[in-house]
């Protein structure tokens, strides 16, 4: 299988994935931020941390925010008084802490014997090279443990790819 075909064949299945999703699993995040805010009386949205990234909250609705409940492993608030002294100003209304279930796997993977190949817009990369994605530019991750797929991008032998896509395909 060609790259082109691989790439489309994985675009196809991310699709087919955030279509199929419930309408009220996207809006998940957005109530809670929206509960958060009517529970401490705030007037604007507090700062979003995503596995240790800043987020900006408008790009919950930009279309390409696929971040469903099922992926979120935690999700805590700190009140404006304890965020402030950890973000400062960008604390000023508290901050959201999220965690998704990727980044716990991948924090699993360090401490487990799991073999693991990740690869990024169909280019095998390092673990390090993973973690120094922009998370604000990706728009799709798939964890692949079927075999067969995984062998058409090596011929080592891996337990599971990481698939990450941040841009469309144009070939």
């Amino acid at each position: 299988m060609n790259r082109i075909t691989k790439n489309i064949t994985l675009l196809l299945i991310f699709v087919c994935i955030s279509c199929n999703q419930k309408k009220s699993d996207k809006t998940y995040l957005a109530n809670y931020i929206n509960s958060v805010k009517v529970d401490n009386s705030l007037t604007e949205n507090p700062l979003l941390i995503i596995d240790g990234y800043a987020v900006e909250y408008e790009t919950m609705n930009d279309g390409w925010f696929l971040l469903l409940e099922e992926d979120i492993s935690k999700v805590k608030y700190l009140k404006k008084e304890n965020a402030e002294k950890i973000y400062g100003g960008k604390g000023k209304n508290g901050v959201v802490l999220l965690t998704t279930k990727l980044q716990e796997r991948e924090i699993a993977n360090t401490k487990s014997d799991k073999k693991t190949l990740y690869v990024l817009d169909g280019e095998i990369i390092s673990v390090d090279e993973y973690r120094k994605i922009d998370q604000s530019k990706i728009i799709g991750v798939g964890t692949i443990t079927e075999q067969s797929a995984i062998k058409e991008f090596t011929s080592d032998n891996y337990d599971e790819l990481i698939y990450v896509s941040t841009k469309m395909t144009t070939e």
